[in-house]
């Protein structure tokens, strides 16, 4: 298990750069419009964006998680293989919680001068960094299947 809330890994393909485009432009979606009350949720595995070689996607999930990653991915062509470099991260809503309870413990600590609150802050932090890492591997498959590589 990574011990951390960033992830990078290189996806390592021998297909196309037109080929590995065409099947994450069929399993991504657009991204909805985050104020509106009239927005289809649209049917596809991923939502995001992609310009380019360059993409940034989520798993569109039923209900709300929030310890799914954000992916940006970059596609790097080789001589003969393409490399998916692929970087994991948090959404910021998640960072921005973990910065204020923070902030809360280290004030809690200061003011009154006790430790408890500390074991808080690590609870909070390991069941996130477990989850997250739990939504990278499923994220890591799925992405895996997407681009054609054969899984181990």
């Amino acid at each position: 298990m990574n011990l951390l809330f960033f992830r990078k890994i290189d996806i390592v393909s021998n297909l196309t750069e037109k080929e590995l485009l065409k099947r994450l432009t069929d399993t991504v979606g657009f991204e909805r419009k985050r104020f509106s009350f009239n927005n289809p949720k649209p049917n596809k595995q991923y939502l995001g964006n992609i310009e380019g070689k360059k993409f940034k996607i989520y798993r569109n999930a039923k209900g709300r998680n929030s310890f799914i990653p954000v992916i940006q991915g970059n596609i790097v062509d080789k001589f003969t293989t393409r490399n998916i470099m692929i970087k994991m991260r948090p959404h910021w809503g998640v960072i921005l919680f973990l910065l204020w309870i923070l902030c809360f413990v280290v004030y809690y600590l200061l003011k009154l001068n006790d430790w408890k609150g500390l074991v808080l802050f690590v609870l909070i932090c390991g069941m996130t960094i477990f989850f997250f890492n739990i939504e990278c591997n499923k994220s890591i498959k799925d992405l895996k299947q997407i681009l054609g590589i054969h899984l181990e």
